[in-house]
């Protein structure tokens, strides 16, 4: 068994050794056979595989959490790994192509049985990464810090706009604090604000339980197959894009949820299905954060803070 173990390990190396190297004809080759895949730094690069690239400190969480999760053994689609590297400050992830239609382009032809059959589906997901014991971290502290899934940098759009890796923190009371910190600059806009700032940090919670998040549970980052016209002919067949995944407060995948719905009446039932199915006894923490969010409207700026 080891032995084989060793062999599938040097064929692996020297596969990606050879497609690292032809890198540049692949990419010229697929551009000609496959239409784009979402994003604009995301594409198909063979029959069964995808390439993104782009900067380090945004791959490098999705890497670590594709790791992580692989090691968990869980009923949740994630596309395999199969190489990363990382070269002239650009990181080069190369996954597991899956065939599929994106939730956000199916969703007007899904009946309203099948929309909550992938709601549901969804909901039980985030279920599962929730129960996903938290690993210690040695450099932050046994359990409760925030950070991505191996303890290091992460990213995240509700946070903040500036594309730069955020902390790790050692619990939720310091990322609290500095997540409070970048708002301290609308202060001189109105004399009402630091008192409204104050007020919402009082009622902030430090205590809630750090679980596992995905971060992005946006429909473009969801694939299905329909198989027919019944609520359970809907099947999801990945849940992707980890770039903003790690460990966060009990409430923060509910609070993304509901976030990212913004779509008018084409998202209204993805957005009804945050509020009444996920943020189930702490929806006042999700509104403190929409609350926060009224101060500046868009996530602040890191350096402008």
């Amino acid at each position: 068994m080891l032995r084989l173990t060793f062999v599938h390990s040097l064929l692996d190396a020297i596969v990606n050794r050879i497609r690292r190297l032809l890198l540049p004809y692949l990419i010229r080759r697929a551009d000609k056979i496959y239409p784009p895949l979402k994003g604009s730094y995301v594409r198909r690069l063979t029959a069964g595989s995808v390439l993104k690239a782009t900067d380090t400190y945004r791959l490098r969480p999705e890497v670590d959490a594709m790791q992580f999760l692989s090691r968990q053994g869980i009923p949740i689609p994630v596309p395999r790994l199969i190489d990363y590297w990382e070269a002239d400050g650009e990181g080069k992830l190369v996954m597991e192509y899956i065939e599929g239609k994106q939730l956000l382009r199916a969703w007007r032809d899904l009946t309203a049985e099948q929309r909550i059959h992938v709601m549901r589906t969804l909901a039980r997901y985030v279920d599962v990464l929730r129960a996903i014991p938290q690993p210690p971290a040695p450099a932050l502290a046994p359990s409760g810090w925030v950070g991505s899934a191996t303890g290091g940098a992460f990213t995240d759009g509700k946070v903040t706009w500036s594309e730069v890796p955020l902390g790790p923190f050692c619990d939720q009371a310091a990322f609290n604090v500095w997540h409070y910190s970048l708002f301290a600059k609308y202060e001189k806009w109105s004399p009402k604000v630091p008192a409204y700032l104050a007020e919402l940090r009082r009622a902030t919670r430090d205590d809630h339980p750090i679980v596992f998040t995905h971060g992005d549970m946006h429909m473009a980052n969801v694939l299905i197959r329909v198989h027919g016209e019944g609520p359970e002919d809907v099947e999801v067949v990945a849940l992707l894009d980890w770039e903003q995944s790690g460990w966060r407060p009990l409430y923060w995948e509910a609070m993304k949820w509901i976030w990212m719905s913004r779509g008018g009446n084409l998202m209204a039932p993805w957005k009804e299905f945050g509020w009444k199915e996920l943020c189930v006894g702490y929806d006042q923490d999700v509104m403190r954060e929409f609350q926060l969010m009224e101060v500046s409207t868009t996530p602040p700026y890191v350096e402008d803070s």
